[in-house]
């Protein structure tokens, strides 16, 4: 994880203040490590309930002040509005309702979890700016949200 962390983080602005959701948060390793980056406030999602209430159990052991909610990715809702939005994807077929929750001039950044190339997809959902960091354990992808 650390290495594929720092690679996160240099994709990510300063989180101070920011408000960042975390798609495919997991165990709740990434809500807790852009919390402790500054960020204001942070929701993760799931799809996996175990691992929901794996993060759950961390964040009642030793409060941070992050939610977290389960919800799979084809029905996942607009969780509200969000600075940045942090996704762990394997396939673009999601990015629209990710980035539903972004606000405009918001930044998404993806994890393309197999390889997948996301640039037409981010374009074709309003995004400019795109920046990619190869990582062997999945490529970064960020962008920008324009109107």
């Amino acid at each position: 994880m650390a290495d594929q962390a720092a690679t996160l983080l240099e994709a990510l602005p300063d989180l101070a203040g920011r408000s960042v959701l975390v798609v495919g948060c997991g165990d709740g390793r990434y809500p807790r490590l852009l919390r402790g980056k500054g960020a204001r406030r942070v929701v993760g999602v799931d799809a996996d309930k175990a691992l929901i209430a794996a993060a759950q159990r961390e964040e009642e052991r030793d409060p941070v002040g992050i939610s977290y909610e389960v919800h799979q990715l084809a029905r996942l809702p607009v969780m509200g509005t969000f600075d940045v939005v942090l996704a762990f994807l394997d396939s673009p077929a999601h990015l629209g309702r990710v980035a539903a929750s972004l606000v405009t001039g918001g930044l998404l950044v993806v994890v393309a979890t197999n390889g997948l190339n996301l640039e037409e997809g981010l374009r074709d959902n309003g995004f400019q700016d795109l920046v990619l960091r190869r990582h062997e354990s999945g490529d970064v992808h960020s962008a920008r949200k324009t109107g």
